[in-house]
């Protein structure tokens, strides 16, 4: 969304992938080269022993290592990213910028000079101290947190409210209480829990997403979508009150999906490809799995037998449930020769829909893979004034909507050209030819 790119341009796979020309944290560069890249709340830096939920920082101690320059040094977030983002270019432009998001490893949307954002927030979802995430509810609450730092931004000032700020050209945030509402299966309400039994159960209880065999959102899916509403509201009526609604365009959208949509198809089937792998004797370096396997192997001339066991697995008991696996050439084409790119996988295996390649019980769904329950999210774009008829009326439909297929990697050169900056400044932009949304 931010650098108009896929991965072969951006180098980001996943926020836990693996590089081949990095080594691990605290290595000093020494030894073999290649090492898991987790970029998440592992880098934070620790106070009194935990991770706190606000101010957190990150530990370079904890950053994967690279050889720049001739010396060996951590690797943050942004110079981890290949390709610039709208920040850089915006910033540059001597614009201000602002975002809000779920770690400080997103600092990452600094883009490769590291300071794309003026104003970036970044309270920790995973705290130890207030796990966000065991309910819809806390959920909202953590939400709430950056929704008030959109708020302060509106009103010309910084996003704690510190101090006075330039409203920003840029600025936005993620929300997390959807996600948990497809997914959680909640540990306190859930009366299928058994390793231990809850003390207390409502029998009634659905988990989330939607009711099975439906498209009926469950109580807590509900819950979650109707804070979301009202919290996007409360942006737009800040906007209208401070006159700044006619001159700002909303854009909402998801990172993904989360599959399955129908939890009746819920496969949970833990480490299987692994597990195949392993019994051909196959090393892996890294594998990255939700409801997809991203594998990088030790010896990438084992590329074929892994795929071969995987698909003969297939042909069998299908212990892995494979639906497709890409490699070679097909892998190529879209992310990247592992050969020549070391931080393409040598092979993704995309299992059937609904497995989910965990032994987690607390969650009926995941995302990473690209079934249509992944890949076919909300998008919708709300341009100054509304929707006009050519006589200048608002249209009696109030919007319209685009039946061809669009990518969310055209949200960034479509920001930039409403900003009237060119959307081909973004590297992204210019190697894949991303074209903006159709107006």
């Amino acid at each position: 969304m931010v650098t108009g790119g896929a991965p072969r341009t951006t180098g980001v796979f996943y926020d836990d992938a693996y590089a081949r020309n990095m080594w691990k944290p605290g290595s000093d560069c020494t030894g073999p080269s290649g090492t898991e890249t987790l970029y998440a709340e592992n880098l934070d830096k620790l106070v009194n022993g935990v991770i706190p939920l606000m101010n957190g920082v990150i530990d370079p101690a904890n950053l994967p290592m690279g050889m720049v320059g001739g010396k060996c040094v951590p690797v943050y977030p942004h110079s981890f990213l290949q390709t610039n983002t709208i920040f850089n270019v915006t910033r540059e432009a001597g614009m201000y910028t602002a975002w809000s998001d779920k770690h400080p490893a997103y600092e990452i949307i600094n883009g490769p000079s590291g300071v794309g954002v003026n104003d970036l927030y970044t309270p920790e979802i995973n705290n130890v101290n207030d796990p966000t995430t065991i309910s819809v509810a806390a959920t909202d609450g953590y939400d709430q947190i950056k929704v008030k730092a959109i708020l302060n931004e509106i009103d010309g000032k910084r996003s704690d409210g510190s101090k006075s700020a330039p409203v920003p050209e840029i600025f936005g945030m993620n929300f997390q209480s959807v996600s948990v509402g497809e997914k959680l299966v909640d540990p306190a309400l859930s009366c299928k829990r058994k390793d231990p039994p809850p003390s207390t159960c409502d029998p009634n209880y659905v988990p989330g997403g939607y009711e099975p065999g439906t498209l009926k959102f469950t109580p807590q899916m509900a819950q979650a979508m109707d804070y979301v509403d009202g919290a996007i509201g409360s942006m737009v009526h800040e906007l209208e009150k401070k006159e700044l609604l006619d001159s700002t365009e909303i854009i909402i959208s998801a990172k993904h999906g989360q599959s399955p949509i129908d939890p009746a198809q819920v496969n949970k089937i833990g480490p299987a490809v692994d597990d195949v792998l392993k019994a051909a004797k196959i090393e892996i370096a890294q594998d990255t799995t939700d409801d997809v396997a991203l594998v990088w192997l030790a010896d990438q001339k084992q590329t074929a037998a892994a795929v071969k066991a995987l698909l003969d697995d297939k042909a069998g008991p299908n212990h892995a449930k494979v639906d497709y696996v890409l490699s070679g050439d097909t892998l190529a084409d879209r992310f990247g020769d592992p050969l020549k790119n070391p931080r393409t996988p040598d092979l993704i295996v995309q299992p059937k829909v609904g497995v989910i390649y965990t032994g987690s019980k607390a969650k009926v769904a995941e995302h990473g893979g690209f079934s249509e329950n992944d890949t076919h999210v909300a998008l919708l774009v709300v341009s100054p004034g509304g929707n006009r008829n050519a006589d200048g009326q608002d249209a009696e439909n109030g919007g319209r909507t685009v039946a061809t297929p669009v990518h969310t990697t055209q949200i960034a050169p479509t920001i930039l050209e409403f900003l009237g900056l060119k959307a081909d400044a973004l590297r992204s932009v210019r190697i894949e030819g991303t074209r903006a949304l159709p107006r």
